[in-house]
């Protein structure tokens, strides 16, 4: 019966697992319909990558308004690596890749958020890509007004105001307004580096 238990619960878990992260919807051309993922990924591989650089694998997703998420990564030594960031927006992605010291070994954001670098590391290397949104993508999804208001905002991936009515206050408040997260992903590709 325990094992029952203990079977059933891995499988809720496993379809929590991917009901968040596989099918999240990010935005498309078509108003009201969304689209999973995995496109924005094959739509930025094929935009950054060639095909040399095999992909390590793993999903590298993220939620973004105004927070920053942080993944860990394990570069190779006598590898190169190529970091592919995109949006569903169009706009730039900012990543910085830093060591457990927190010592910055690479940001785009000082190559004007280019959408591709390539690296390599002499040794193996666990790292911090920590990705978040530049302001000019954050105009680009939320306008102008909204993105001022997401600086203020909470780091969760939805955000909204209040509607402002508390006791002795009229309904003049101000009105909702939901502010859909950016899809961001990042595609890490690596090649074995030629011997002398």
């Amino acid at each position: 019966m325990t094992n029952i238990k203990l079977l059933t619960f891995s499988f809720v878990l496993c379809g929590l697992s991917i009901g968040l992260n596989g099918f999240a919807q990010c935005k498309s051309d078509a108003e009201n319909v969304g689209r999973p993922f995995y496109e924005l990924e094959t739509e930025c591989a094929k935009a950054n990558s060639e095909p040399s650089y095999l992909t390590d694998g793993k999903d590298y997703r993220s939620l973004l308004t105004n927070n920053s998420v942080e993944h860990v990564v394990v570069f190779y030594a006598n590898n190169q690596y190529r970091i592919s960031a995109c949006t569903d927006v169009g706009g730039p992605l900012s990543f910085t890749v830093k060591d457990h010291k927190n010592n910055t070994l690479f940001s785009n954001k000082d190559y004007e958020n280019a959408p591709y670098w390539d690296l390599a590391f002499p040794t193996t290397i666990e790292c911090i890509v920590t990705v978040s949104l530049p302001d000019e993508t954050k105009a680009l999804a939320f306008g102008d007004g909204t993105a001022a208001e997401s600086n203020s905002a909470p780091a969760d991936s939805t955000v909204s105001e209040s509607e402002g009515h508390d006791e002795g206050e009229g309904h003049g408040g101000k009105h909702k307004t939901e502010i859909k997260p950016v899809c961001g992903v990042l595609i890490i590709g690596y090649k074995q580096e030629k011997s002398d």
